[in-house]
């Protein structure tokens, strides 16, 4: 649904504003990116995700994930139903077509866990 990802993507603007990014948007719909960000340093395309989905049968948040390093450099993926933000580097989770973590357990992801810190200072 369209609104849930203009939602999400105005709350990762805010994030990032509050980190002390600046933040463009292309202007085109046809960029596999969602935002630029601007560290100072570098700049870094993120491609921001959002879900609410729990799997029933072992209460499991993921997402579609099936972008390349050539493509996107980051993703910042929003779980609601656990209400935080995976900001993972694209080489972390490249080739894997969703991700997922298991609600209220343990995860290797946990380090990117709103960690908006590793946009600057990478990983």
């Amino acid at each position: 649904m369209k609104s849930k990802g203009d939602y999400c993507e105005s709350l990762f603007m805010s994030k990032c504003i509050q980190n002390g990014y600046v933040v463009s948007k292309p202007f085109s719909q046809n960029s596999r990116y969602d935002f630029v960000i601007d560290d100072n340093y570098s700049l870094k395309r993120v491609q921001v995700k959002y879900t609410d989905y729990v799997r029933p049968s072992d209460n499991q948040c993921h997402v579609r994930i099936e972008y390349t390093k050539q493509e996107i450099d980051w993703f910042a993926i929003h779980m609601n139903k656990i209400n935080c933000w995976f900001v993972l580097p694209i080489e972390v989770v490249e080739g894997m077509k969703q991700f997922s973590v298991k609600v209220n357990k343990k995860s290797k992801y946990d380090i990117f866990k709103n960690n908006f810190a590793f946009l600057r200072h990478g990983f």
